[in-house]
């Protein structure tokens, strides 16, 4: 038996088997399989699972706890780091600058949403 984490990760989705089968090429007969632990989860099956749930392997074989793999890890911790530099920086400045900072990026969201339409307009005049 093959323990592993298809089942759950499938209910998370609100998939059924076949849902699940077609996404990612394979037979029902298989998923089934897979989750009843009867199939051993040939390398190529097991990778397309983990892309398509956005999981590591070891996440759906129980060899981890932690759904990242080592890359996107690693890339969760730097964008952690700067998040964490941004926001001891913002505490250290006083209130009025503060406010100042949440002003400005309020600001910049608005323009970012205004260009973002324009370019979305543009774009589908071309077409």
């Amino acid at each position: 038996m093959v323990r592993n984490r298809v089942k759950e990760l499938r209910k998370e989705r609100k998939l059924r088997q076949e849902e699940l089968a077609g996404r990612i090429n394979i037979s029902q007969q298989t998923v089934s399989r897979i989750e009843n632990g009867d199939n051993a989860l040939a390398a190529d099956i097991l990778m397309s699972l983990a892309n398509y749930f956005g999981v590591s392997i070891d996440y759906i074989l129980y060899r981890s706890d932690s759904r990242r793999g080592v890359e996107s890890q690693t890339e969760f911790n730097e964008i952690q780091e700067r998040n964490y530099n941004l926001c001891r920086r913002y505490e250290q400045l006083n209130l009025k600058n503060q406010e100042l900072i949440l002003n400005l990026t309020e600001e910049l969201e608005n323009s970012q949403r205004v260009k973002e339409e324009l370019g979305k307009k543009k774009k589908g005049t071309e077409e």
